[in-house]
């Protein structure tokens, strides 16, 4: 059975839709495996509308047999530079994700947690009494603006010379 062509650029119109919304959802999740994964999903959902957009054809051979009707002969074959830009497509964004694994590793390797500071909020809820004990919610209320302080002063530090050091650099 052969599926007209209208229906196949609705499906991949469809598939297109899907893989770019299900990417960036996953992209804007805060785990780093779910960035690495959204950022697959969305390279390949790239790809797939640079291939719809090459016109699908079938059946049409790339020989031109009538030299007198080339213009009506040429309307009917596909684009093969959406085709190109696909192969540079998949290249740069295999690149891309291994570039972001590496990265991550890194990440992990130095701070031995795949959870970063500022994450931890939403671990410690201080608003649902059954995530930690009263003792933990009662700190956290207290240390509240101690913490913005805090903040507020490291970050007046920092600015504030002419230099960056960084706390695991090791000088030697």
């Amino acid at each position: 059975m052969i599926i007209p062509i209208q229906l196949t650029s609705i499906m991949l119109a469809l598939v297109v839709g899907v893989l770019l919304g299900a990417g960036t959802f996953m992209i804007l999740q805060r785990g780093q495996i779910r960035l690495i994964l959204g950022l697959g999903l969305f390279s390949h959902g790239i790809n797939l509308l640079l291939f719809g957009s090459g016109q699908l054809t079938r059946g049409r051979p790339d020989i031109i047999i009538d030299k007198a009707n080339y213009v009506s002969a040429v309307a009917g074959m596909a684009d093969p530079l959406p085709q190109a830009l696909i192969l540079t497509a998949i290249v740069i964004s295999f690149g891309m994700t291994a570039f972001i694994v590496v990265l991550v590793s890194r990440r992990d390797a130095l701070t031995g947690s795949d959870v970063l500071p500022g994450e931890m909020a939403s671990y410690l809820n201080t608003l649902d009494p059954f995530a930690v004990d009263q003792s933990v919610q009662e700190q956290l209320a207290e240390r509240a603006d101690e913490d913005y302080d805090l903040l507020q002063y490291e970050l007046d530090e920092v600015y504030d010379q002419p230099t960056v050091t960084l706390p695991f650099h090791e000088e030697g």
